[in-house]
């Protein structure tokens, strides 16, 4: 994709977790050259930076500092209903299994976080950024 000055520009990847593991493991393994990472940490940071970046793909820990994963994706689908997101969550049981599926997560990650893990996280995010690269940013 390129900008009205010709300059390719960079697809956007948005973290929202307070999981330092999480943070320290992809903020590392993440393409930086190829992509824009944000971290955040809080719901009302991540409604906000949805709000006035354009963003690829969003990379949610159910954990947040002042809000759960669950409880703010009907949020994020009612702002942006087909942006890829994938959940990060060390609790499956039934009810985040539901809204998981219920709200279109694209991939569903396990913590503890380890290298495997990583490793898969960074694979569905690669998949998700190169059929971006047809489709302009949400």
């Amino acid at each position: 994709m390129q900008n009205g000055n010709g300059k390719k520009e960079k697809k956007s990847i948005l973290v929202a977790t307070v999981d330092h593991t999480i943070e320290d493991s992809l903020g590392r393994q993440l393409d930086v050259s190829e992509c824009d990472v944000r971290f955040v940490r809080k719901g009302g940071e991540l409604l906000l930076d949805l709000l006035e970046h354009d963003v690829n793909l969003l990379i949610l820990d159910i954990d947040l500092a002042d809000i759960t994963g669950v409880e703010i994706l009907p949020v994020i689908r009612k702002m942006r209903p087909r942006l890829p997101v994938i959940l990060i969550s060390d609790d499956y049981n039934q009810k985040i299994r539901k809204a998981a599926a219920e709200q279109g997560i694209t991939y569903q990650a396990s913590k503890p976080i380890s290298w495997a893990e990583t490793t898969a996280i960074i694979s569905a995010t690669n998949k998700i950024m190169k059929k971006c690269s047809l489709v302009p940013a949400m």
